[in-house]
């Protein structure tokens, strides 16, 4: 008979566990970065505020759903209430408490506290460059190209290896798609500049540096279909929208949230939409926006 495999840790904790907690930050994680992304952001916030992660990724038919050409099983509720279920087991939803969700997180924790009950709600929700689930910003797939994807691409990439923000094109002047649809020509100048910059290492070819990008654009239309097959309603309660100075998308409008809720503010960070989990001014603006007020002790 074979052992059980153990269970997923979906949510993890940062800091430090032997303080007595006044207040605390969840946060739900998409992956693409690691979770050890938040470690900075456990130190930004004020002590004594609790920080733990809900990661996706520990989620095995959302995790799968990005090894499958995008094919998805599940859907933005369910992930919802699996995170609802984690954080209950955990006894994670009192003390004063506030929600963050970077990128498709954000989508993820405004399902999440729409669900939740009264008492369990948190103060806020903040959003990290999130775009809202909503008509114009969910994209039939075939308007998702190549023109779009890739410099969000060479952006993630630059922050999984730990490279600047110059190190990799942020740009394709000449377009991404080649009279083919294919962005080969705009893969191999992304693999010269990685390879100049030591962001790729020496040996990398282009059918592997086209081997990860297949996957990032897998992980895109896991989100996106999930996207697509969510009805979102207004879930009652502040949103604090958050924005870096390179984001995935330039409109000002505020990324569709302002459907979903008229208690809306926004605001500004440093970085790009990934280095802005680790660049110290961002992190800074995140944790002064995240940090819940604590109770006051008695007496």
């Amino acid at each position: 008979m074979r052992p059980e495999r153990p269970r997923p840790e979906i949510v993890r904790a940062f800091g430090d566990g032997n303080r007595p907690e006044a207040a605390r930050v969840l946060v739900v994680h998409p992956g693409a970065l690691p979770a050890s992304q938040y470690a900075g952001l456990a130190q930004a916030l004020p002590p004594g505020t609790g920080l733990y992660v809900v990661d996706l990724e520990q989620v095995p038919e959302y995790f799968r759903a990005a090894l499958d050409s995008g094919r998805v099983t599940t859907s933005i509720d369910r992930l919802a209430a699996r995170a609802a279920e984690e954080l209950r087991a955990r006894e994670l939803l009192s003390r004063p408490w506030n929600l963050l969700g970077w990128s498709f997180g954000g989508v993820v924790g405004h399902a999440l506290a729409g669900l939740l009950e009264a008492g369990e709600r948190p103060g806020r929700l903040v959003l990290l460059d999130s775009i809202a689930p909503v008509p114009g910003y969910v994209q039939p797939e075939e308007a998702i190209g190549h023109d779009l994807t890739l410099p969000w691409f060479c952006m993630y990439l630059a922050a999984k290896r730990g490279g600047g923000p110059d190190a990799l094109p942020a740009e394709f002047p000449d377009g991404a798609e080649g009279p083919d649809g294919r962005p080969d020509a705009a893969l191999e100048r992304v693999l010269r500049a990685g390879l100049d910059s030591g962001v790729l290492r020496p040996g990398t070819t282009l059918p592997g540096l086209r081997k990860v990008y297949d996957t990032y654009l897998d992980g895109l239309r896991r989100n996106n279909r999930l996207a697509a097959g969510h009805r979102p309603r207004p879930a009652g309660l502040p949103l604090v929208l958050l924005r870096p100075e390179r984001g995935l998308l330039t409109t000002p409008d505020p990324l569709g949230w302002s459907v979903l809720g008229d208690d809306l503010s926004t605001g500004h960070t440093p970085g790009d939409h990934y280095s802005m989990l680790r660049e110290p001014e961002a992190l800074r603006r995140i944790a002064a926006a995240a940090a819940p007020e604590p109770v006051p002790a008695p007496g």
